[in-house]
């Protein structure tokens, strides 16, 4: 209906752009569900459960990062370990809090001495600090 008065796209159009980014996160396959009855379409995106019973997704990360840290920081620097080369965005699509609560969190990691920026924001890595 907002389509027809020029306050819409047309259906679907963004579903090539969404499934292309979520196959890029590797959180599992997305799936486009026809329903026939009701005429419509919907999206399923599998997200990882950040949930963990005993060690899990903070595995070895609890040893290194003191009480009182949040599971969102305990979760970053868990990424940042597996990998140092991962961006700002790429944190926010992993943790799905926006790029402004990743910094947050960054820069806690930082004045916890647990991580440093070396070189640039675009050409840099994190160093874990032991």
């Amino acid at each position: 209906m907002l389509r027809m008065i020029g306050f819409g796209e047309n259906v679907g159009s963004g579903f090539p752009k969404i499934i292309a980014a979520w196959k890029e996160t590797s959180w599992g396959e997305p799936q486009l569900l026809n329903k026939l009855d009701v005429d419509e379409v919907e999206l399923v995106l599998p997200v990882p459960s950040t949930k963990s019973s005993g060690a899990g997704v903070f595995e070895g990360v609890s040893n290194r990062v003191p009480n009182g840290v949040s599971d969102t920081a305990k979760a970053i620097y868990s990424h940042i370990k597996d990998n140092p080369n991962i961006s700002r965005s790429e944190l926010v699509n992993l943790t799905g809090i926006s790029l402004k609560n990743v910094q947050k969190h960054i820069n806690r990691l930082k004045e916890l001495g647990l991580i440093r920026r070396i070189g640039s924001t675009r050409l840099g890595y994190w160093e874990i600090i032991e």
